[in-house]
């Protein structure tokens, strides 16, 4: 029956409890180097053990053997989260700005971010101060922010801003939260967005006409202001690479504009620009006029100042043009932006597209992102951008196109063009507009 009783044995100055049951070794530490102490404690442990019968026993050992295997895991835990502490809510912000895995952002989204991060984190510490990692905010942590939200009666675009970005947070930073959480507490089935409202989607960004583009032109305050409008209109980019635009950047000869978007600097990608006859011919007379690196020199200066000033005052031409910037709509707490710099790109994409260019090298003009969309169109480069300059413009010379006619394309060269650029990787992607041009 030693089995049942089990013996004292010495482990430096700790006395130790071992004894086996059904074929297993149990061995345990009694804590203490006094050995009539450890006895009473042998005898404490021993005692169900010795009352049961075997099946009882072997279920009490199985029973110890997992709570042993469970202190021995916490313990390693422990002493690796000592050893590289797992992240606390007061860091993340400064590793996610580093993190070489997030989407590539503006410094105005990065800013929109930092408010967003603000907002939660002096949530969690007032209401959760217990709670300092990552790790420690669970579904329900991540339901009761939500509810917050809602109580403080935020628009769904807002909340839906904020919930979203703390879910790519935690997906960017999985690796240093180190959750025991296999999804993310901030996921779709826990936290359900907010319906945006149909009329505010219906109202968004719209685009222009050829008309009303003429007309917004006319309405500018000045020349500078004229040109850019023209500019963004003709180019399809945002208003931040359209005021920066640098004269080292434009390549009249080979009727290309090539920049590195400011909203995706960080991948290094370029984006390579058609300069049509009109917009060369606009952008010749300003480079006779201007001296210095930018192409509006009075411009750039206001807008690192201040960035809104410009849109407002483009938002001020599209209203003395016409067109209704901002308006409130039913049901719709703020104003909705109707009109606006980005107008100007969807007017640029929609010319684009009924000159016939291809909805995927339109997107590489403009710098979209979508690489779903992109795939198979690695070969589009400055060479056959150049080329587009004349197929969207078909030589009009206007400062104020009315309508883009249907291009004439020189098809063998075309053909040609992309022969030569056609290798292992790109032979599919070739072929495909080998075919839209087949068609």
């Amino acid at each position: 029956m030693k089995h049942r009783t089990g013996y004292l044995y010495q482990r430096g100055a700790t006395w130790w409890l071992q004894y086996r049951i059904e074929g297993k070794t149990v061995k345990q530490s009694l804590g203490t180097g006094d050995k009539a102490a450890a006895e009473e404690e042998r005898k404490k442990i021993m005692a169900p053990l010795m009352a049961t019968d075997r099946v009882s026993a072997l279920a009490m050992v199985k029973s110890k053997l997992a709570d042993a295997e469970i202190e021995k895991q916490t313990a390693q835990q422990t002493a690796r989260d000592k050893d590289n502490p797992p992240l606390a809510v007061a860091d993340a912000w400064s590793i996610f700005e580093k993190a070489t895995n997030r989407p590539d952002s503006s410094d105005a989204m990065i800013y929109r971010y930092a408010s967003i991060w603000k907002r939660f984190s002096v949530w969690i510490n007032a209401v959760y101060p217990k709670k300092k990692l990552m790790r420690d905010v669970d579904n329900a942590t991540a339901s009761a922010y939500a509810q917050r939200l809602t109580a403080d009666k935020v628009t769904a675009s807002t909340f839906n801003q904020h919930i979203g970005f703390l879910r790519l947070v935690w997906r960017c930073l999985d690796d240093e939260i180190r959750g025991e959480y296999k999804y993310s507490p901030w996921e779709k089935k826990n936290i359900a967005r907010k319906q945006l409202k149909r009329q505010s989607l219906n109202h968004r960004h719209k685009t222009i006409t050829a008309e009303q583009f003429e007309n917004l032109l006319k309405a500018a305050p000045d020349a500078d202001h004229h040109d850019l409008l023209f500019l963004l209109g003709w180019t399809g980019q945002r208003l931040v690479d359209g005021v920066m635009l640098r004269w080292d950047a434009i390549d009249f000869n080979r009727k290309v504009i090539t920049i590195y978007p400011v909203k995706t600097a960080r991948t290094g990608k370029p984006v390579f620009i058609p300069i049509m006859p009109a917009l060369a011919d606009l952008l010749q007379k300003r480079r006779d006029m201007i001296t210095g690196a930018h192409v509006f020199p009075e411009l750039v200066p206001d807008y690192e100042r201040d960035s809104s000033a410009i849109s407002k005052r483009i938002q001020k031409t599209f209203e003395r043009a016409g067109l209704t910037p901002r308006d409130n709509l039913p049901g719709i707490k703020r104003a909705i932006a109707f009109y606006g710099a980005h107008s100007l790109r969807h007017f640029f994409v929609t010319q684009a597209l009924t000159a016939g260019i291809s909805g995927e090298i339109v997107k590489r003009i403009t710098g979209h992102s979508s690489d779903n969309m992109l795939e198979g169109y690695q070969h589009v480069d400055a060479a056959m951008i150049g080329g587009l300059a004349d197929r969207i413009s078909n030589g009009h010379t206007s400062t104020a196109p009315a309508a883009l006619p249907a291009p004439a394309v020189d098809i063998r060269a075309q053909v040609l063009e992309m022969l030569d650029k056609m290798n292992s990787k790109t032979w599919k992607a070739i072929r495909e507009e080998l075919r839209e041009l087949a068609k």
